[in-house]
């Protein structure tokens, strides 16, 4: 127990680390390049924290991040590398917004449940596919998912141009739903901020308390460490995988239905460019440490509001501002580098060394 604490404090302190000397090179870029770090973070803060416009739309970005995060931590905790999560994604929005323009009378209490779980079970039964093959005959799921991710998306395309057609449109988007299938807006307008961030938060604490208080969640942590194991004292290993990847893309297509529920209100080609690898991103980025996943979801959801800012008060591009967490993701998985014990070993030994000299002189 103590052995798993420390371990946990460790990665704390490995991601603490990261985020420093990410920024500090971050810092440094800004200034070969003429301008002044200290007023470039003070306008990336400004973009994120400025006004409610800009709070509402950190938090649009918030509640699809913190969803992906939490449905990618399910099958990366089975060494399952999900990058079929943008499918999902794409599929969970469009079977969400079906409901809702086709049931146009039912009370939102009835509505908002009821396309959310079409929106689920479409994706889920979408993620058996790479499921089945990776569980039965060890296909490699990083090539499956990407594929199956164009499979999603031009299926999408085809629906919303030749079946759900929106008439009179000017893009390719199915019919608008009803004003009682939309979240409610939170009061932060002119944003697109919605109470779709309650249902992120209900996912989120779903996928904690599966992963880490029920029989299910420990089969998924031992076969993750032993498929083999599992399968002498009965957990059935191909089971588990498959029904863990379903369940990951089925909270998949959750995210995409509180996307279109929440802020557009129909599906719209091409509403997505590849967003739900923020969310992928975001759970590398604490080494899918899921009591830091919220953290990590809103630190990159800042990133990309406080980006937009700071490129429109100081005329830095925001791309640069992107660059910051592929660094941390690459500072992260860098454990020898940020032993944090070395680290502050190595500092005291400089601290003990200036202090010898001083008393020298």
């Amino acid at each position: 127990m103590l052995k798993v604490k420390s371990e946990k404090f460790e990665t704390t302190i490995r991601i603490v680390l990261a985020f420093v000397f990410s920024f500090v090179l971050f810092g440094v870029v800004i200034a070969i390049c003429g301008h002044n770090p200290i007023d470039a973070f003070y306008q990336l803060f400004r973009g994120g924290f400025g006004s409610k416009f800009n709070f509402g739309s950190l938090i649009e970005d918030f509640i699809m991040i913190l969803t992906i995060a939490s449905a990618y931590s399910l099958t990366r905790r089975i060494g399952y590398f999900n990058l079929g999560l943008e499918g999902s994604f794409y599929l969970g929005a469009m079977f969400s917004a079906a409901p809702a323009f086709l049931l146009p009378d039912l009370p939102k209490i009835v509505i908002i449940p009821i396309s959310l779980a079409c929106g689920f079970i479409v994706a889920a039964l979408y993620g058996s596919i790479c499921g089945i093959l990776k569980a039965y005959y060890n296909v490699n799921e990083a090539c499956t998912t990407i594929l199956m991710n164009y499979v999603a998306m031009f299926f999408c395309d085809f629906m919303i141009n030749n079946v759900w057609v929106s008439p009179g449109s000017p893009i390719p988007q199915t019919p608008r739903v009803q004003e009682n299938a939309m979240f409610a807006k939170l009061p932060l307008s002119p944003s697109r901020a919605s109470t779709a961030i309650f249902v992120a938060f209900l996912v989120y604490i779903f996928v904690y308390f599966l992963t880490f208080r029920t029989t299910f969640g420990f089969k998924i942590r031992n076969v993750a460490t032993n498929a083999r194991f599992s399968d002498t004292v009965g957990m059935k290993s191909k089971r588990v995988v498959l029904a863990t990847v379903m369940l990951s893309c089925g909270l998949g297509g959750i995210a995409g239905g509180l996307e279109v529920l929440g802020i557009y209100g129909s599906f719209i080609q091409n509403f997505s460019q590849n967003s739900a690898f923020q969310g992928i991103i975001a759970c590398l980025l604490v080494n899918n440490n899921l009591a830091l996943v919220p953290l990590s979801s809103f630190f990159i959801s800042f990133t990309r509001a406080g980006g937009s800012g700071m490129e429109y008060y100081t005329g830095i591009s925001s791309a640069l501002i992107y660059t910051v967490t592929p660094l941390m993701i690459l500072f992260v998985s860098m454990e020898k580098m940020f032993d944090y014990k070395r680290f502050f070993r190595f500092v005291r030994k400089i601290f003990v060394r200036n202090k010898e000299m001083n008393v020298k002189e």
